[in-house]
């Protein structure tokens, strides 16, 4: 067993006290393509990394060997803002200006796209990724599984037989307490949940989320321990909740309002929710992007507030996209 793998067992028994101390900020800065690094509190630290010539999305750190995988989206040209297939990957304490590998999600079933979005890691290090697009242009969402015993060398393949989802847009995926791997949908309104053994469809919220009233178009997506469903809704600016299992869903809280969109993910931590807003277009000094912080009974704190040229030297962040808690010790 490697030395990375031993550490990691080691932290995941020392309880979570351990990795609260442990832990730091990563948050995608689209615009100035980069990691920035942040303190718990939100204080800047450092750029992690620059991606080159591509702009960071979505986030995930390896559990077993603190790796930091990003996918991306392309940067200038006719296709600007447009996702890729190509995936970074980063050492676990960042080198700036640095992913030692680069590798790209072929699509092993007839797929109509290959670019991603959301990725996330289990807990034994099998990482899953989904593309963004879906029936918009003929075919279903797919996720597809990179085995832990795949990711210990570059250009790693997927598995056969991906997860389909029948939606248009993928967002955000995460695990429900019941080990199912779930994604939102936002044009379809949904949240799908499924099975990662057998690919089968386990639970779909359309239902509950349509009959909510809210308009709810979902990106970020958590649970907490209990299963209850909490989601960001992109468009409107809000945080919203199941009440109990099974809805009703109702507004927690109301953060933004257009043209500032919570068009990023939603982290559950220690009983506190954190997500990123994404200003479009671009950012001022004056209206900057913001990582919140929001409490399970809808207290709202600007935790991190972001700027815009020529004002970076201050905090580094342009274009706040995705955010993870990190660890510093794998």
């Amino acid at each position: 067993m490697s030395n990375r793998i031993l550490t990691a067992i080691l932290i995941a028994s020392m309880g979570s006290l351990s990795l609260h101390a442990a832990e730091e900020i990563l948050v995608s800065s689209t615009r100035s393509s980069s990691l920035e690094q942040f303190t718990p509190t939100g204080t800047w630290e450092r750029t992690f990394a620059t991606t080159g010539p591509y702009a960071p999305i979505a986030i995930a750190q390896s559990p077993l060997t603190g790796e930091i995988f990003v996918t991306t989206e392309v940067t200038s040209g006719q296709q600007i803002g447009q996702l890729t297939n190509v995936i970074l990957r980063y050492e676990a304490n960042g080198q700036f200006d640095t992913n030692w590998d680069t590798f790209t999600v072929v699509c092993n079933a007839p797929c109509v796209t290959s670019e991603t979005q959301s990725i996330l890691f289990d807990a034994s290090g099998n990482l899953w990724v989904a593309t963004a697009y879906g029936e918009d242009l003929g075919g279903p969402i797919y996720i597809f599984e990179y085995l832990a015993s795949e990711l210990t060398l570059p250009h790693p393949q997927a598995q056969p037989n991906p997860i389909t989802a029948n939606m248009y847009r993928g967002n955000q995926m995460a695990f429900n307490p019941a080990g199912n791997l779930c994604i939102t949908g936002f044009i379809d309104e949904d949240v799908q949940c499924f099975n990662t053994s057998t690919g089968a469809l386990t639970k779909d919220y359309k239902t509950e989320i349509q009959s909510a009233g809210l308009g709810i178009e979902p990106g970020g997506l958590a649970f907490d321990g209990s299963g209850r469903l909490y989601l960001t809704n992109i468009f409107t600016g809000q945080v919203v909740h199941e009440t109990k299992l099974g809805g009703p869903i109702v507004a927690l809280a109301t953060l933004v309002s257009s043209p500032i969109l919570l068009n990023g993910n939603l982290v559950l931590r220690y009983g506190e929710l954190y997500l990123t807003s994404y200003y479009n277009p671009p950012p001022t000094v004056s209206t900057p992007d913001t990582v919140f912080e929001v409490s399970t009974t809808g207290t709202v704190t600007n935790l991190i507030s972001g700027g815009a040229p020529p004002d970076l030297g201050n905090d580094h962040l342009w274009g706040a996209n995705w955010m993870i808690f990190y660890s510093t010790t794998l």
